[in-house]
């Protein structure tokens, strides 16, 4: 085992914390261009579906599978995301309490350098992946109402013609 003085775990703790930050700051990029990239395919559908006339029973029910895989699909994604940036912002509050950033009097005169708030990992109502989730939520009920109301397939018959064919100039 490699012994560290000091000086070395605290450039180790500064890296690492650097790191973080950045994964950080990537997972919450990739989630809202995810978002945005599928909200711009919501709205072609939408728009697809308020420009057409009428839609067979069995397209709608294609059309309700086809949103509903994408949700489910984009949900797992965004969850998958959210997971990685909990265990990775916990990974951020342990080398910022390593580094002091909470203790008061350390970097600043009776007070901490970071917020107490900072140094949980309890989500809140309104954290970025709650909203993401939000936001899409709203974006596959839209969707299903425009599919679901759009007006239906008309089904026409057509009396059938009688021709006839006439010998003769008149």
């Amino acid at each position: 085992m490699i012994s560290l003085n000091d000086d070395h775990k605290v450039q180790v703790l500064l890296v690492e914390l650097q790191e973080r930050y950045n994964a950080s700051h990537k997972m919450r990029e990739r989630s809202t261009k995810f978002t945005l990239w599928l909200s711009g395919m919501a709205i072609g559908l939408a728009w697809l579906l308020i420009c057409r006339e009428e839609f067979p029973l069995t397209q709608r029910i294609a059309l309700t599978l086809l949103i509903a895989a994408l949700f489910v699909g984009t949900f797992v994604f965004i969850m998958g995301l959210r997971k990685g940036f909990q265990k990775n912002r916990e990974a951020i509050i342990r080398s910022e309490r390593a580094l002091g950033m909470y203790d008061p009097g350390v970097y600043l005169k009776e007070t901490t350098l970071l917020p107490a708030e900072y140094n949980k990992t309890s989500t809140r109502w309104g954290d970025h992946f709650c909203t993401l989730c939000v936001w899409l939520a709203v974006v596959t009920v839209s969707l299903l109402i425009l599919t679901w109301t759009c007006p239906e397939a008309k089904t026409t018959s057509i009396s059938p013609v009688k021709l006839q064919q006439t010998k003769g100039g008149q």
